[in-house]
């Protein structure tokens, strides 16, 4: 059992924070030759390993999991009764603030429309005596269906005095909905606030409905004191809409019904695609209060009473219900937002009550009580089950935050598993959020492994934050979202994304569909390529979803890295805008370059878990040269750099250690030290380490690919065309010959030849300038 736990250790740290995340993600596994999953060992070994199994949670995070809202939803497309479910938060974590306030609001000016559908006219006085108690004028607009029932309302209109009075006739049609919003469609443009009641009956729902009417009254018009709170919110401008906490006795029923495919084509109107796992949220019983330029959508459309059934005790199914489930909806699709209230006497579950005791709470407890309909919360299908385990959606949650932010999505922060292109994309990020300057804020989203300690150290400068919607007031926030279940992200209405590898381009691409839906307009992520990705996928669902981040044309900044990758990328594909990082050997290993004697040293790039850089070829090349040329081989030695891998995996090469990810300065001495350098790299890109041997003077030894030969760069380098064992022996045999006449000399560095020149090249101070345009 001790090997079990073993074999859990090692492969849950091979699955989670792989050694070589930088560019190949989490499909190191499979290369690692990992091929059972997660779950599959834990269930072998349940018994004598304890979670998390020798990996560390970060602490960071423990606040959400208690917090993080759970949701009642089924993947059933229909019940047995043909009734679509419906994702709802469960009952346990559905919050409301509790009205009245502990403190007392300013009473709010300006008139209200209070629009009263009163088809049963013998209740309206209930209605109008709870109206009494909304301080200032107060229109009221009245429609029924009947002269006989308009007369009965007349009357007990008349002493009305708080405002003008409209009473129409209205068709028998689309209950209390169609009355309400087409019945006085004109009405809206006047008024900024609204309120929604209607002479409610239940008769189909027995005694438990009995109560709905006055349960709504009673939160919404209850007290002087009620009203005024819940007027309150409104002197927020994001909120659309405040309504009553649902009856208790309705929970268990608030689905789609019969009404998805009406609600669904209602909102593509609008111009919003929906789903059923979205989450549904609306004022049941359709009483509450409302901003006027929240329904403007709804107003707009070319619906009138022709519209909707006539009249036949319908329960569900109709234009009217789906119109219902779809009042939030088309409130967020505008840019606002909506919260929910309850009285603690007539709700009974008091602890998802939040007291308000003053203005400040209601920031903090927004992020509770909001909970968007139109946003992603589907994360339950672990993508893991799915075979892409870098894909599991990053949720987003809306930032009142207007400050303008440039985001960096990056697999790790970790300086163990830190490699040349996350150290380029950190480096570029960097430069980019210096050159914009204390405008702009800065946020770094870890997606692919838990930030270690040694990772917040790095970054000492950032604030930790939970990946939780949270008041996001930081300046520079470090997030690790690697753990998705449960969080999200806030995104500002000005946020900018770069991506550094495919999946992360899904992400920013997402994000910014999120963005847009939130607050409106467009803006381009930027996309830090640093290879042809698809190349590194096979043929398969990875391969297509890689090649899918390259083809969205103007909504794509491409920041491309090396000119022969630039020829390639624009050669194949339509970026918006697109620029070129010119190769420069890395300031630190420059300055670390020291005039030393040359020694018999071979330097190898070998990185076993990465297949691109071909070490099998390698080391049967390295293991041919070695067998037909003994004599010389056995005063030459190889060392290994790039990764750590047991020795055992390059046998039967001898003279050969492994040297594992050298630091910057003892890497500059390798390359001050060593004559013969070896770097293989299946793709366009060059990688940096064949190009930094070349220029230290090494006689360097490399493979040409589509659009890349790298003799064009420098002499004293070897661009094998074509690539395979025999003739990569031939080329160390060669370059092993050629240097041995300068051995112990110490030979200085070598100049880059001249390369095709790049129209674009990236610029730090221009492009924070282009940045600094995209604003909504």
């Amino acid at each position: 059992m001790r090997e079990a736990a073993k074999l859990i250790d090692s492969s849950v740290g091979v699955f989670l924070a792989p050694k070589d995340i930088l560019r190949d993600g989490p499909h190191f596994l499979r290369e690692h030759g990992v091929r059972t999953t997660i779950g599959a060992v834990l269930r072998q070994t349940a018994a004598t390993y304890d979670p998390p199994l020798g990996r560390r949670r970060n602490p960071i995070n423990d606040a959400l999991r208690e917090r993080a809202i759970t949701y009642y939803h089924s993947y059933e497309l229909t019940k047995p009764d043909g009734v679509v479910p419906s994702r709802r938060p469960s009952n346990e974590m559905d919050f409301a603030l509790e009205i009245p306030f502990a403190f007392e609001p300013c009473a709010r000016q300006g008139a209200i429309a209070a629009i009263v559908h009163a088809f049963y006219p013998e209740l309206l006085p209930l209605v109008l005596e709870r109206l009494e108690n909304i301080p200032g004028s107060v229109d009221l607009f009245v429609s029924t269906d009947t002269e006989e029932k308009r007369r009965e309302i007349e009357e007990a209109c008349r002493c009305w005095r708080k405002g003008k009075t409209d009473i129409r006739i209205t068709p028998n049609r689309g209950r209390d909905i169609a009355a309400k919003f087409f019945g006085f469609r004109d009405v809206y443009a006047n008024y900024n606030l609204f309120i929604h009641l209607h002479t409610k009956r239940s008769p189909h729902g027995g005694e438990a409905l009995a109560r709905w009417c006055d349960y709504l009254l009673d939160h919404l018009l209850g007290s002087p004191e009620i009203v005024r709170s819940n007027l309150a919110l409104f002197e927020d401008p994001k909120i659309g809409v405040v309504f009553a906490q649902h009856l208790f006795e309705l929970r268990g029923i608030l689905n789609w019904g019969y009404d998805y495919d009406l609600a669904r084509g209602l909102m593509r109107r609008m111009g919003v695609e929906v789903d059923k796992n979205m989450v549904l949220e609306f004022p049941s019983g359709s009483m509450f209060w409302g901003r006027s330029a929240a329904f403007r959508p709804l107003l707009d459309l070319d619906l009138g009473f022709e519209d909707f059934p006539e009249e036949g005790g319908h329960v569900d199914g109709t234009l009217a219900h789906a119109i219902e489930r779809c009042l939030l909806m088309i409130a967020e699709s505008q840019g606002f937002e909506w919260l929910k209230v309850a009285r603690r006497d007539l709700y009974p579950m008091p602890q998802t009550l939040l007291t308000v005791q003053s203005p400040d709470d209601l920031p903090t407890h927004r992020l509770k009580v909001f909970q968007p309909c139109l946003g992603n919360v589907d994360n339950g299908l672990r993508p893991q089950d799915r075979g892409i385990v870098e894909i599991k959606p990053l949720l987003s949650y809306p930032s009142r935050n207007a400050r303008p932010r440039l985001n960096l999505l990056t697999p790790t922060v970790n300086p163990q598993q830190i490699f040349g292109g996350v150290a380029t994309a950190i480096k570029l990020f960097t430069e980019i959020a210096d050159a914009l300057g204390e405008d702009y804020d800065r946020r770094i989203i870890a997606t692919d492994a838990d930030i270690e300690p040694e990772g917040y150290t790095r970054f000492s400068d950032y604030e930790a934050v939970p990946h939780a919607g949270s008041l996001d007031l930081g300046r520079r926030l470090l997030v690790d979202a690697y753990e998705r279940d449960g969080g999200r992200l806030d995104v500002r209405a000005n946020d900018i994304f770069i991506a550094t590898a495919w999946w992360t381009a899904l992400f920013a691409l997402d994000l910014e569909r999120d963005r847009a839906r939130l607050f409106g307009g467009e803006l381009p992520f930027v996309y830090l390529i640093q290879d042809d990705e698809p190349y590194f996928q096979g043929r398969s669902s990875r391969s297509a979803l890689a090649e899918a981040t390259y083809r969205h044309g103007a909504r794509t900044i491409a920041i491309i890295n090396s000119e022969e990758l630039f020829s390639v990328m624009q050669a194949k594909h339509a970026f918006g805008e697109a620029y070129c990082v010119p190769y420069q050997m890395n300031t630190a290993i420059s300055a670390a370059l020291r005039p030393a004697p040359r020694e018999r040293l071979i330097l190898i790039y070998g990185r076993p878990n990465v297949n691109r850089n071909a070490f099998e070829l390698v080391c049967d090349a390295l293991f041919r040269w070695q067998q037909r040329d003994p004599i010389r081989a056995s005063r030459w030695r190889l060392v290994f750099l790039g990764e750590e891998f047991p020795d055992t995996l390059v046998y039967p090469v001898q003279n050969a250690t492994v040297g594992g990810k050298a630091s910057l300065e003892d890497y500059a001495g390798y390359l001050s030290r060593a004559s013969v350098g070896v770097s293989l790299m299946l793709s366009p890109h060059p990688s940096y380490p064949p190009l930094e041997m070349a220029e230290a003077g090494l006689l360097t030894i490399t493979n040409s690919f589509e659009g890349k030969n790298l003799e064009s760069r420098f002499d004293n380098i070897d661009s094998l065309d074509p690539l395979e064992p025999a003739s990569l022996a031939d080329a160390i045999e060669a370059a092993v010959a050629q240097a041995e006449p300068r051995i112990g000399e110490a030979t200085g560095r070598v100049t880059p030849k001249a390369v095709v020149e790049i129209k674009q090249p990236f610029e730090i101070p221009a492009f924070a300038e282009r940045l600094r345009a995209l604003r909504v």
